[in-house]
């Protein structure tokens, strides 16, 4: 009777390794423990070489699931590409119409003021009476310049015949030359005396007429200084009057204008800042030597060919000069950054999208712009938006990428 044995006994059936076995068996190899009973296998090749690059692939591929590649991070940003441009339309200033000719009324004598018939806004014309000083010592004083001028016309008429007599009694001899002498002496006298107590008559005369004060020529009052009732000194200013003989347009140059293109007999186009179509010329006719202590700027009057009605007193006017130019990069405030302690931008390189700092040279501020005179090329991509939060060599992305140049 033949027995059935199961196992690795089995005559023809070899049992071979399994894959968690063959994967281990170096390991425990490597412990020290016995190898596993050597198997019955038919005359294929032992697989003793693949164990260690088994566990090698599958070592790579699990590092391969835990690691991912780092990504650069790529900040968005604004730019506008640099053009220098020249300033074709000129420099702009702001200033206001003044008066061509402003003048400070005063009486000439002191005394109380009585009457004050003007005021801030008048029309007035040559020889109006504006305002009057009590007169009462003026006129005692003309009264008495009278009354000695014709006691000097009595004394005159008295002296001329007594002349006249003594001249035909001298031929004669019924007088002696000394009586004659005399009689001529006291004519001339009497001439001398009516021609200074007419001299005093006209000074009273005129220092009667200076306790009124009137107009010298046609304008208007922009400013009364005092009142009626006041006592005022000879000399101190009463009003102020604006002459009806032109207007100027004021402006304060700044220091770079003044000082390398600003000359006295060029011309320029002044409109009024609230109505920008109302426009006149005006030609620079005085440019002051010294700048302003608080402004330092340069107080400049332009002589303007317009009327009040056309321009009031006053009004604020823009003034553009037509000056050459270099021209120069325009670009918002927000473009700017700092680099050891000067202005610089980000540039942004075509071929590389990164940016990296460049130092330029300011030649103004303005509300809306920065005018950029040197440190860019035309063509630079500058950043405009983001640039607090770059740093060199970052790789930037463009918002508008219809504006990329290639």
């Amino acid at each position: 009777m033949q027995t059935r044995h199961t196992g690795s006994e089995g005559v023809g059936h070899v049992q071979h390794p399994t894959f968690l076995a063959t994967i281990f068996h170096p390991v425990a190899q490597g412990k020290g423990s016995a190898p596993p009973a050597p198997q019955v296998m038919p005359a294929t090749k032992k697989p003793g070489s693949y164990p260690g690059l088994i566990l090698l692939c599958l070592l790579l591929l699990l590092s391969a699931c835990h690691r991912k590649a780092p990504v650069e991070e790529i900040r968005p940003v604004r730019s506008v590409i640099a053009e220098p441009i020249s300033n074709a339309s000129g420099e702009v200033v702001t200033g206001q119409v003044a008066a061509h000719q402003s003048i400070n009324l005063a009486f000439r004598l002191p005394g109380k003021v009585v009457e004050r018939s003007v005021s801030a806004g008048s029309v007035v014309h040559a020889g109006d009476v504006l305002a009057r000083l009590d007169d009462t010592v003026p006129q005692q004083t003309l009264r008495t310049a009278l009354a000695e001028n014709a006691t000097a016309k009595a004394a005159l008429e008295q002296a001329a015949p007594l002349k006249q007599r003594a001249a035909a009694l001298l031929p004669v001899e019924a007088i002696s030359r000394n009586d004659y002498d005399d009689a001529v002496r006291r004519y001339k006298t009497a001439q001398d005396q009516v021609q200074a107590t007419q001299a005093q008559v006209r000074v009273a005369q005129e220092q009667l007429g200076y306790t009124r004060l009137m107009a010298p020529e046609d304008g208007i009052v922009t400013d009364r200084l005092v009142e009626a009732g006041e006592v005022v000194a000879a000399g101190q200013p009463v009003l102020r009057m604006a002459a009806d003989d032109g207007l100027d347009a004021q402006f304060d140059m700044p220091e770079a204008l003044a000082q390398s293109r600003l000359a006295v007999g060029m011309t320029m186009k002044v409109c009024l800042d609230a109505a920008p179509a109302t426009c006149a010329p005006a030609a620079i006719y005085e440019i002051a030597p010294d700048t302003d202590p608080l402004t330092r700027t340069y107080h400049t009057k332009a002589l303007l060919r317009a009327t009040r009605d056309m321009m009031p007193l006053g009004a604020v006017v823009t003034g553009r000069l037509s000056v050459p130019s270099t021209p120069a990069v325009h670009l918002p405030p927000a473009a700017l950054a700092v680099q050891d302690g000067k202005p610089a931008v980000w540039i942004v390189a075509p071929d590389t999208l990164r940016v990296f700092l460049r130092p330029v040279t300011i030649t103004r501020y303005a509300t809306d712009d920065v005018v950029i005179a040197s440190g860019l090329n035309a063509g630079d991509r500058v950043v405009t938006a983001g640039v607090q939060a770059l740093y060199p060599q970052e790789k930037v992305s463009l918002l508008d990428e219809a504006d990329v140049r290639p």
